[in-house]
C-alpha cells in the first residue's frame, strides 16, 4: 500500500456514520482495496464488518466496477461457511464507497496453527466444511483465488464454525471484464495454484481453489506450510511436480495427492467431490511393527525384508529438455480486486465483425476460415539496452525502465500509464491475468511499493497482435496518439477517433477482430490538419457475449508492403510476423499505439 493512502487522514474516525445505517467503531485492518472497520448497525446494534474503498481509487471506474461486482455476486451466496455480504453503497457525507458484511469474531486459522498441527478428525471437519462453502461459491460462478489459513476465521476456536473470508481479490474471468491488480498477492504466494502462475495455459478455474485448499489442509495436518516459495524459477518448478507429502497422515494422503496435482485436469472433479471424500479402510495406519531384534552390541539386526523400498509416485512428471524462462529481470507485487466469474468455454470461434464506412454500404462478407498449416518465424526487432547494473537515479525513470524491459512471456504486453513518486499505474494486454499477477509480485519486490495494473483480456486468436505490441514498444521514436470515443461499442454504431502526433511519418489504422483477423482501415482515414480522423461502422453477426477488439495505429518511415491486406483480412499471426520481417529487412523503426474496446450486441 502506498504511503499516501496509509496516512491517518484517509481513515474514518470512530463514530463516523454511513448513510445513517452503520456507525464506525474502530479500524481492524487495511488491504489492497481499502480499510476494514468494525462497526454496528445503528438501529439494532448488531456488529458488522465494513470495507471502505481507498480514496485514491474513488475515481477509478474499473476498480469501482469490480468492487460493485464483488458485492452483488457474493450477496447471493448463502452458506454458513462463507461470510455474508449485506450492503454496498456510497455515503454522501464522506463520499466513500463501502461494503458492509457479517462480522466474524474469531482468530485466523494461521494463528491457531502456530500452536501446532490439528488432529486427523479436526482436519476432516475442515475439509468438509471449507469444501462445501467453496462449492456453493463455485455454483454462483465465484472463485476465491486467495485461499490460505489467513482467510479462514475460527470463531471461538470452534472449527465447526469456520468461515471463509476475503473474497475481495476475486476477479472476473469473462473476457472483457476489466481486472485490476493491486496489493496483497505476494503474501499468499505460497498457496497459489500452478495455473495462477501461468502454467497449464493460465486458466484460473474452480480447480485452482482445490489446489489451494489442498495446501491449507496439508498445513493443518503438519502444523507447517509446504514450502512452495523461493525464486521465481523455484516457485514455478515446485508447481510442476506433486509436493512431498511424506509427513502427511496416510489416511488423508490419497485426497491431497489428487488435490495437489499440477495439471488441473487430474484434480478432483469439483469441490463437491472434495467435500464428499472419505478415507478408505485400506488407507488407515498400519499396525505398529515390533521393534527389530538387536544384536549383543545393541545395533539393529536388519534383513532384506526390512530394507526400505522405493515407492511409486502418484503422478509422473513429464519434463521437456528446454526450460523456458517466463520472466526477465526482477521486481514487483500487488493485490487484485474484483471476482472470478466462471464462464463456459467458447465452443466455436466467433465470426469476424463486418466493417463499413459510416457513409458507405460496403460490408465484409463471410469467408472461408480454412487455413493451410504454415510455419511462421517470429522475428523480433532489436531493443535498446537498459542499464541493468546501473539503475537510473530518478525513481520515475527507474520504474519506467523496469516496466519497459519486463518480459512476461507470450501474449503479454504492459506499459506504464502514469508514474509518480511511490505510485504507478500500468496498463496491460493478455489472454490471461496470471502473468500480470507475477508482475504484480515482482514490481513490489523491485520498487518497494504496489502498482495498480489494469488488464485488458484478449481472445487467444489476438495473441500475435499482443506479442507484436511487446516486440515494438521500445523502438526509436514516439508512438502516435490514438484516441477513440468509447470503450464499449454497440453493434452497428460508429467508432470514431483520431490519430495524432506522428509527424511526417506514414500511418496505418488496423482492426484486430476477436477472431484474430486483421483488417486495414487506413483508406477510411481523413486528414484534419496534423491529425487523421476516422468514423467506422462495425457490425457483429455472432451471438453474445460481447467480444474484445483491438485498434492499432502503426507509424513507419515509409509504407509497409506487409500491410497491403486482402479485403477480407489476414490472420494476426501472418500479418504481424511479415510486418516484423519487413521492418528488419528495411531497417525501419515501428511505433505502435493500441486501444481496446468491446463490441456489444
Amino acid at each position: 500500500m502506498s504511503d499516501m493512502y496509509s496516512a491517518e487522514s484517509s481513515r474514518l474516525a470512530p463514530g463516523t456514520r454511513l448513510n445513517g445505517i452503520f456507525e464506525i467503531d474502530h479500524r481492524i485492518a487495511s488491504g489492497g482495496m481499502g480499510d476494514i472497520y468494525r462497526g454496528h448497525a445503528i438501529e439494532t446494534g448488531d456488529p458488522v464488518a465494513i470495507k471502505v474503498m481507498r480514496t485514491d481509487l474513488a475515481d477509478n471506474m474499473m476498480a469501482l466496477a469490480l468492487f460493485r461486482k464483488e458485492a452483488s455476486a457474493l450477496h447471493n451466496i448463502h452458506h454458513e461457511a462463507i461470510v455474508r455480504y449485506y450492503v454496498f453503497s456510497n455515503d454522501p457525507g464522506t463520499g466513500r464507497h463501502y461494503l458492509a458484511m457479517e462480522f466474524v469474531d474469531g482468530q485466523p486459522l494461521s494463528e491457531l496453527l502456530q500452536r501446532g498441527p490439528l488432529d486427523f478428525e479436526a482436519v476432516r471437519l475442515l475439509q468438509e466444511r471449507l469444501a462445501a462453502g467453496l462449492n456453493a461459491a463455485h455454483h454462483h460462478g465465484i472463485i476465491h483465488r486467495d485461499l490460505s489459513p489467513d482467510n479462514v476465521l475460527i470463531p471461538g476456536g470452534d472449527l465447526a464454525q469456520a468461515k471463509i473470508i476475503d473474497f475481495g481479490i476475486a476477479r472476473s474471468t469473462r473476457v472483457g471484464d476489466g481486472t485490476i491488480i493491486g496489493s496483497g498477492f505476494a503474501g499468499k504466494y505460497n498457496y497459489v495454484s500452478p495455473e495462477q502462475l501461468g502454467l497449464f495455459g493460465g486458466n484460473v478455474s474452480a480447480k485452482s481453489d482445490i489446489y489451494s485448499l489442498g495446501l491449507v489442509l496439508a498445513q493443518c495436518l503438519t502444523g507447517q506450510p509446504i514450502n512452495m516459495g523461493g525464486s521465481q524459477f523455484e516457485v514455478l518448478e515446485k508447481r510442476r511436480v506433486l509436493p512431498d507429502l511424506g509427513a502427511i497422515d496416510r489416511r488423508m494422503r490419497p485426497l491431497l495427492e489428487r488435490m495437489l496435482q499440477s495439471d488441473p485436469a487430474n484434480r478432483p472433479e469439483s469441490m463437491a467431490a472434495v467435500a464428499a471424500w472419505r478415507p478408505q479402510p485400506e488407507s488407515r495406519p498400519p499396525p505398529r511393527r515390533a521393534a527389530p531384534p538387536r544384536d549383543r552390541a545393541g545395533t539393529e539386526s536388519r534383513t532384506v525384508a526390512d530394507a526400505p523400498t522405493s515407492k511409486p509416485r502418484s503422478g509422473r512428471l513429464v519434463r521437456s529438455a528446454l526450460v523456458v524462462a517466463l520472466l526477465l529481470g526482477v521486481g514487483g507485487t500487488g493485490v487484485y480486486f474484483a471476482m472470478d466469474i466462471i464462464s463456459p468455454p467458447v465452443k466455436e470461434p466467433p465470426a469476424s465483425p463486418k466493417l463499413s464506412p459510416t457513409d458507405s454500404t460496403a460490408r465484409v462478407d463471410d469467408r472461408d476460415k480454412e487455413q493451410t498449416d504454415l510455419e511462421i518465424r517470429k522475428p523480433t526487432l532489436p531493443a535498446p539496452n537498459f542499464p541493468g547494473d546501473r539503475p537510473a537515479a530518478d525513481p520515475k525513470q527507474r520504474i519506467a525502465e523496469f516496466v519497459n524491459a519486463y518480459d512476461g512471456g507470450d501474449c503479454f504486453f504492459v506499459l506504464p500509464a502514469t508514474v509518480a513518486d511511490g505510485k504507478a499505474t500500468l496498463e496491460g494486454y493478455g489472454s490471461s491475468v496470471a502473468p500480470f499477477e507475477v508482475l504484480d509480485y515482482e514490481f513490489k519486490r523491485q520498487n518497494g511499493f504496489e502498482a495498480s495494473i489494469g488488464v485488458h483480456q484478449v481472445m487467444p486468436e489476438q495473441c500475435p497482435a499482443v506479442s507484436f505490441l511487446s516486440r515494438t514498444k521500445n523502438q526509436r521514436g514516439l508512438p502516435p496518439r490514438l484516441d477513440i470515443n468509447v470503450a464499449g461499442l454497440k453493434n452497428g454504431a460508429p467508432l470514431t477517433g483520431t490519430i495524432g502526433e506522428f509527424g511526417d511519418r506514414h500511418v496505418e489504422l488496423l482492426l484486430v477482430a476477436d477472431d484474430g483477423y486483421v483488417h486495414n482501415l487506413s483508406t477510411l482515414l481523413k486528414q484534419n490538419g496534423n491529425t487523421r480522423t476516422f468514423s467506422i461502422g462495425i457490425k457483429k453477426t455472432t451471438p453474445p457475449p460481447p467480444r474484445p477488439q483491438l485498434l492499432f495505429a502503426i507509424v513507419s518511415s515509409k509504407p509497409l508492403e506487409a500491410l497491403r491486406l486482402p479485403q477480407l483480412g489476414s490472420t494476426a499471426e501472418q500479418v504481424f510476423s511479415q510486418v516484423l520481417t519487413e521492418a528488419l529487412q528495411t531497417g525501419q523503426s515501428l511505433n505502435v499505439s493500441a486501444k481496446y474496446f468491446m463490441l456489444e450486441n
